[in-house]
């Protein structure tokens, strides 16, 4: 199973289903997605292939903690993100 950007160049290979999805609605997540709210899926680093290159925003959150966003350079596709509260993709 793989999460891909609309070109192609970034994708990461999946293990498969996750057991820990979360849809926020707040308004960093609204503008991260441009849409109401904002789903990921997370899964451990070391079950996660990454493949391609990604640019990287980081932006402080309420709680005092991180969030980074990894898209494409070439077609803009967010594909993966990483919060810092969680160790996990």
């Amino acid at each position: 199973m793989d999460a891909k950007c609309q070109c192609g160049q970034l994708s990461v290979n999946l293990p498969g289903p996750s057991a820990s999805v979360v849809a926020c609605h707040c308004s960093d997540c609204q503008r991260r997605s441009g849409s109401p709210s904002g789903v990921l899926a997370y899964y451990p680093d070391d079950s996660v292939r990454i493949t391609g290159e990604a640019t990287r925003y980081e932006r402080p959150t309420a709680a005092g903690g991180t969030f980074e966003t990894f898209f494409c350079p070439t077609c803009g596709s967010t594909v993966y993100a990483c919060a810092g509260k969680h160790p996990t993709l």
